[in-house]
C-alpha cells in the first residue's frame, strides 16, 4: 500500500499539539469539550497525540477533572503512556502553546484527515485497478459507497442542536408548505391513503407486502408512475423502481399497460394494433417522467444507495422515492454478518440498511415483502403484522407497513362460494406518524392497476 502513496501526507502537528495543550488547560470546561467530541482519535497523526487525545476523551466523558495527573492515570490504564514519553513528555506536551477558540483547530485536523482518507481511497483504488482481481464496475460501487460515507461523516456528528435552531428549519419548512413551494411528502395518486399519510415522507421506509400473485408489483408500479406524473401544477417526483424478479422490459410494458389502459396480454401478444396511435401517445408521456428502472438481479443495499447517488451526479436529478420489489431477494454484502447467518438475521441487517439508507439521503423507501403461510390458514384470510416473513426487524424498522388482502364476497353474477379477486383491501397495519386504516381498492388485473373504491376508509386510532 505504501508504494501508492505520495511521500508526504496532508497533516499538521504543530495543530494537533496546540490543540491537546488547549484543551487541556485549566478552565478549558465546555469549550474543550464541545471541541473534542467533533473528532475522533483517527483524525490524530502523531501517535503520542492519537494516546493523549484518547484519554482526553475518557475523562470528559467520566466528568473527571483534566490536568496532567489524570491523564497520566488515563494514559497508565491504557497501556499508553510510554507512547507519549512516560510522564515527562506529557508535562512537555501539555506545555504547548494554546488559543483562544479551540474548535478552529479541530477544523484544521479534522480537514486534514480528510484529505488524507480522500489519499488512501485513491491509492486503495489505483493498487486495485492495477491488480486487476476484481471487476471495474466493483471498484466503482465501492469507491461511491466510501466517498458518499465520507462526504456524509461531519451530516451525521451533529450533536445536540437548539429548540431555536430547530424551530427555524421547521416553521421555514412549514412556511414554504403553506405557501406552495415545499411538497409534505411523496403522494401515489391514491385520495384517501395520501390523507391519511400526508405523503411518504423523507427518511421513512414503508413496506408493502402480501402473498404471492396478490399483485404487490402492479400497486407499486401504480404508486411510482403516479408520483412521477406532474399533478396540480407541481413537478412529479423522481423515482428509482429496483426489480429483482422482473426484466426491465417487464416493468415497462406494465406502465405502458396502466398509462394507456390497454389489455397487458395484447400489448404483449402484439394485438393492440387498432389502439397503437393511444398506446405510441402513452410511451411518449412515460418517457416524459422522471423514472429510473434497474432489473439487476443479484443487488445489496449498498449498491442500491450507489445508484442513487450515482444518479444525482450524473442525471443532475436526486432521487426522491426509492421502491424495491422485493426483499427477500435482496443480497447481502459478501463477507457481511448476515452473509454468514440465517435467514432472519440476513433479513434484518438488510431491513436495517434499507431503513438507514432512507434516513441518510432524506427520501423514502417503499420496499415490497412476502408473507409467510400462516396467513393462509386463518379464517378471512386478513394478513397482520406477525405474517411478514421474518417479521421482527421488518416490523421493528418499518415506520409504515401496508398489507394488500383480496378479500372473499359473493358476486351477483355467480354463485355465494366464487371468489371477486378484483376487490381488494389496502391494511395499513403500522403508521409510526399517523392512524392506521382499511381502504377498499378494485384491482383491474388486465391493465396492472388499482383504484380506491368510493365507499369510506375505515380509520382505526
Amino acid at each position: 500500500m505504501a508504494d501508492w502513496l505520495p511521500e508526504r501526507l496532508p497533516e499538521d502537528i504543530d495543530a494537533e499539539r496546540a490543540f491537546l495543550a488547549t484543551c487541556c488547560a485549566p478552565g478549558a470546561g465546555y469549550v474543550a469539550s464541545e471541541a473534542v467530541f467533533s473528532l475522533s482519535d483517527e483524525d490524530f497523526v502523531h501517535p503520542a497525540h492519537r494516546a493523549v487525545f484518547r484519554a482526553l476523551r475518557t475523562l470528559i466523558e467520566a466528568q473527571v477533572e483534566v490536568s496532567s495527573l489524570t491523564l497520566k492515570d488515563a494514559l497508565d490504564q491504557d497501556d499508553s503512556l510510554n507512547k507519549v514519553g512516560g510522564y515527562p513528555g506529557l508535562v512537555e506536551l501539555l506545555a504547548g502553546e494554546d488559543v483562544e477558540r479551540p474548535q478552529v483547530l479541530a477544523d484544521l485536523i479534522r480537514r486534514k484527515a480528510k484529505l488524507r482518507r480522500l489519499v488512501h481511497l485513491g491509492a486503495a483504488l489505483v493498487r486495485r485497478a492495477a491488480e486487476e482481481d476484481e471487476a471495474p464496475e466493483v471498484l466503482v460501487d465501492q469507491t461511491a459507497q466510501d466517498l458518499f460515507h465520507l462526504a456524509q461523516g461531519d451530516a451525521k456528528a451533529k450533536g445536540l442542536l437548539t429548540i431555536q435552531s430547530v424551530a427555524n428549519d421547521a416553521m421555514e419548512r412549514l412556511a414554504e408548505r403553506m405557501e406552495g413551494r415545499l411538497s409534505p411528502g411523496v403522494r401515489v395518486g391514491f385520495s384517501r391513503f395520501d390523507e391519511l399519510t400526508q405523503g411518504f415522507q423523507p427518511g421513512n421506509l414503508i413496506v408493502l407486502a402480501a402473498r404471492p400473485g396478490i399483485g404487490k408489483t402492479a400497486l407499486a408500479l401504480n404508486w411510482i408512475l403516479r408520483a412521477a406524473q406532474e399533478r396540480d401544477g407541481r413537478p412529479g417526483h423522481c423515482g428509482a423502481f429496483f426489480s429483482l424478479e422482473m426484466s426491465h422490459e417487464e416493468v415497462f410494458m406494465r406502465l405502458l399497460s396502466a398509462q394507456s389502459q390497454t389489455n397487458m396480454k395484447d400489448l404483449q401478444t402484439g394485438r393492440a394494433s387498432n389502439r397503437l396511435d393511444h398506446v405510441l401517445r402513452c410511451r411518449d408521456e412515460l418517457v416524459q417522467t422522471p423514472l429510473f428502472i434497474c432489473d439487476q438481479a443479484s443487488i445489496t443495499v449498498p449498491q442500491i444507495a450507489n445508484m442513487v447517488v450515482k444518479q444525482g451526479t450524473q442525471h443532475n436529478r436526486k432521487v426522491e422515492f426509492v421502491i424495491i420489489d422485493y426483499l427477500q431477494l435482496l443480497s447481502s454484502p459478501e463477507n457481511s454478518r448476515g452473509s454468514k447467518q440465517n435467514e432472519a438475521v440476513r433479513i434484518g441487517e438488510i431491513s436495517r440498511g434499507l431503513k438507514l439508507m432512507a434516513k441518510d439521503f432524506g427520501i423514502p423507501v417503499v420496499v415490497l415483502s412476502q408473507l409467510n403461510r400462516e396467513v393462509e390458514h386463518r379464517t378471512g384470510g386478513r394478513p397482520q403484522l406477525s405474517d411478514l416473513r421474518d417479521s421482527g426487524a421488518i416490523e421493528q424498522d418499518a415506520d409504515m407497513v401496508a398489507f394488500i388482502h383480496r378479500k372473499m364476497v359473493p358476486s351477483s353474477a355467480q354463485d355465494d362460494n366464487s371468489e371477486d379477486l378484483n376487490t381488494a383491501e389496502l391494511i395499513v397495519a403500522k403508521h409510526r406518524n399517523g392512524p392506521t386504516a382499511i381502504i377498499p381498492l378494485h384491482f383491474q388485473g388486465e391493465f396492472a392497476m388499482y383504484r380506491e373504491m368510493v365507499r369510506e376508509t375505515s380509520y382505526n386510532a
